[in-house]
């Protein structure tokens, strides 16, 4: 059977046309059927692949020679590899660069510091700058209500701490962490004594 699809240039484009289909039928599936870094769309589309290229090398066959079943199934093996090393390496990582920086990672703000940028009222919504890495996200937030303190308003450029985040808001409270304290205090070590 692949004899026979080897050795006719329009059975090599029907494999193709088929494998491309079939690639794009199976992008929904590719949570489903894989195997950690190859699934089942990335097996037809090194398929595609490999029909390609053997169609390619059967064009430069001069007279009735065509494609061995043994040279196509290096070729094969020759692009699984190389689809596994590009998922390993390249798609992985960014894909996992580009989930920390999406909407879902939101609840991972609690507990990190920003800066209002539109200020907070008691009863309003603000806007807060929270910097995660090399990004800057600038997200609703409101007044965290403890149950021992009242804050009725916290001004633009104020230094905050994100208590929880709900339905997308950050909820605030005014923080001055330590290396910011250091930072205001007036230096005493090259003060002149008084006498």
């Amino acid at each position: 059977m692949i004899n026979v699809i080897l050795s006719n240039q329009t059975y090599m484009q029907l494999a193709f046309v088929s494998c491309l289909i079939l690639a794009l039928l199976t992008l929904p599936l590719r949570d489903i059927i894989s195997i950690g870094f190859f699934d089942i769309s990335d097996l037809f589309v090194s398929l595609m692949i490999s029909v390609f290229i053997g169609f390619m090398i059967n064009e430069g066959m001069p007279g009735d020679n065509y494609l061995s079943v043994g040279l196509f199934m290096l070729v094969v093996i020759t692009v699984v590899t190389g689809v596994v090393l590009l998922n390993i390496f390249v798609i992985i990582p960014f894909r996992s660069r580009s989930e920390n920086s999406s909407a879902t990672s939101i609840r991972q703000l609690e507990g990190k510091e920003g800066t209002v940028s539109i200020s907070i009222t008691a009863d309003g919504v603000g806007e807060v700058l929270v910097y995660t890495g090399f990004t800057k996200i600038n997200k609703m937030a409101k007044i965290y209500e403890s149950g021992n303190e009242t804050i009725a308003f916290i001004e633009q450029g104020t230094n905050v701490l994100i208590m929880d985040v709900k339905d997308s808001i950050l909820y605030v409270i005014p923080y001055t962490n330590s290396i910011q304290a250091t930072n205001k205090q007036d230096p005493t070590w090259n003060a002149k004594q008084k006498k």
